[in-house]
């Protein structure tokens, strides 16, 4: 456990270096991958959700679970980064789900109309539970 995470800081150390100011928190299970930002997503950091996300379905992720629990808020910059890694992963027959989102983050996800776009679960294991790999 420990090397996991000294791996996960020295990762972090490496993204914040190189200008990254978003802690992205990222393992997988099978071929369900999970993301987990610590933070707010907003202009000066959704730029390093979105390098991720689209990373990760270049290098062939399918099946995403984008756990909100640590993100307070995220803006409208961080709304186009969802909508852009969706657009690329939906032709691909993959998935991007959202789980845990805070009252103010399901708040803006329903009145920018996400809720429509993305299924959106209370926890993780109703989230996984959903894929149909």
């Amino acid at each position: 456990m420990e090397s996991e995470k000294q791996e996960r800081d020295l990762l972090y150390t490496l993204r914040h270096e190189k200008g990254s100011d978003l802690q992205i928190d990222i393992w997988y299970e099978g071929e369900l991958w999970i993301f987990r930002p610590l933070g707010r997503i907003d202009t000066s950091t959704s730029d390093d959700l979105e390098e991720n996300l689209i990373e990760g379905i270049d290098q062939g992720m399918r099946w995403i679970i984008l756990d909100l629990t640590d993100v307070p808020y995220i803006s409208s910059a961080g709304l186009r980064v969802l909508i852009k890694a969706g657009k690329k992963i939906k032709p691909l027959k993959g998935e991007i789900v959202l789980t845990s989102p805070s009252k103010i983050v399901l708040e803006i996800l329903t009145m920018s109309g996400f809720k429509k776009i993305f299924r959106i679960f209370p926890d993780q294991k109703k989230a996984k539970d959903s894929f149909i790999m």
